[in-house]
């Protein structure tokens, strides 16, 4: 066999290898770009009222809450229905994460050493909250995660919960805060 016809063959296994690599990625690459809003509440008592809010402590600083525009959220979606999973990156190193269906969310940030840790607003308080909203309230959605509503795909998450003993937080005020709505329906 001549030195041509080989290579021309490796070439030929080359790109076809190259070309069954990229069907078989983009068949399995379910991601997509989802968008961010506030959140129904935005923690009027905590004063984030109107923002999308992430962070520990009750003032806006780099260490501390931050408070992004929705262009400075980056929000991918991974698949659909019940195993629709959502990451979150907001400036200032802040990561979260949501599973379909759990109360809990995810949330880092190694630029301040705060490894993962799942926050889950208390079911003492969304009771609370509950009891004390008027029957005829606009509001539609509870203190919590609450996913699929307004329509399938979106998720509302109005958390506050203290944060574990191993973040040193800069704050009196050690809560962490996350209010946002998340639309993974393109």
């Amino acid at each position: 066999m001549s030195s041509s016809r080989a290579l021309a063959g490796l070439a030929l296994i080359a790109m076809i290898a190259a070309t069954l690599a990229a069907c078989s990625g983009s068949s399995s690459d379910d991601t997509r770009p989802g968008s961010v809003t506030s959140a129904e509440s935005s923690g009027g008592s905590d004063g984030w009222d109107g923002n999308i809010a992430i962070g520990v402590g009750n003032r806006k600083g780099i260490d501390l809450v931050t408070l992004p525009t929705p262009d400075q959220v980056d929000v991918e979606c991974h698949g659909e229905g019940d195993n629709l999973t959502i990451d979150v990156a907001a400036p200032n190193g802040w990561h979260a994460t949501l599973t379909h269906g759990s109360q809990t969310v995810t949330i880092e940030n190694e630029s301040l050493n705060y490894p993962a840790h799942d926050f889950a607003e208390s079911p003492g308080a969304i009771e609370a909250v509950s009891r004390t909203r008027s029957k005829g309230s606009p509001k539609q959605f509870p203190l919590g995660i609450t996913w699929d509503k307004p329509s399938v795909g979106e998720v509302e998450i109005q958390v506050d919960d203290d944060t574990p003993p191993h973040w040193i937080v800069n704050s009196p005020y050690d809560d962490l805060d996350i209010y946002m709505h998340l639309n993974c329906n393109g």
